[in-house]
């Protein structure tokens, strides 16, 4: 019984493995060399944890001595956009800041934090929910709210999407 279940164990790890192994040499060879070579061109120093493709859009998650982030590029080469993430609101412009807490939603905690660069400009997208988070008998949150919020670095805001 013991050997069957150690035959089990081997059979699920070589199968992960080999499905991995495909989704990862299918997304990276199909790149092609125009978006390899524009994202080593504007990303000299970057190293390449993986690519996603999806809507003829190739996304580059990488790092540099800068931290993490997220690359963009069409399947011409050309630079979309660079996404990086944060946990905290300190990157936020001061008109951003400020724009956040003369809106309806100044009250609502800040959870994420994406600063989109694109050739068109900056642009700074915030997670937030209302951090009420009434609560019923069993202890669960009930009806909390999440919204994305956008702002051009001047504070101007671009989009509010709700997420639930």
């Amino acid at each position: 019984m013991k050997t069957l279940k150690s035959y089990i164990s081997i059979i699920i790890v070589m199968i992960t493995f080999y499905a991995n192994s495909i989704a990862q040499a299918k997304t990276v060879n199909d790149v092609p060399s125009a978006v390899a070579n524009a994202f080593k061109t504007k990303y000299p120093n970057a190293t390449i944890k993986n690519w996603d493709i999806a809507d003829n859009i190739y996304t580059a998650k990488a790092k540099d001595e800068h931290g993490k982030y997220y690359a963009s590029f069409d399947n011409n080469g050309n630079w979309v956009n660079t996404t990086v993430k944060y946990n905290w609101p300190s990157h936020l412009t001061p008109a951003v800041k400020k724009a956040f807490r003369n809106s309806e939603y100044s009250g609502w905690h800040i959870y994420g934090v994406n600063v989109i660069e694109a050739p068109s400009g900056q642009s700074y997208q915030l997670l937030v929910d209302d951090a009420n988070h009434k609560i019923n008998s069993n202890h669960q949150e009930l009806f909390t709210l999440d919204h994305l919020l956008e702002y051009k670095a001047n504070g101007e805001l671009i989009q509010d999407k709700s997420l639930n």
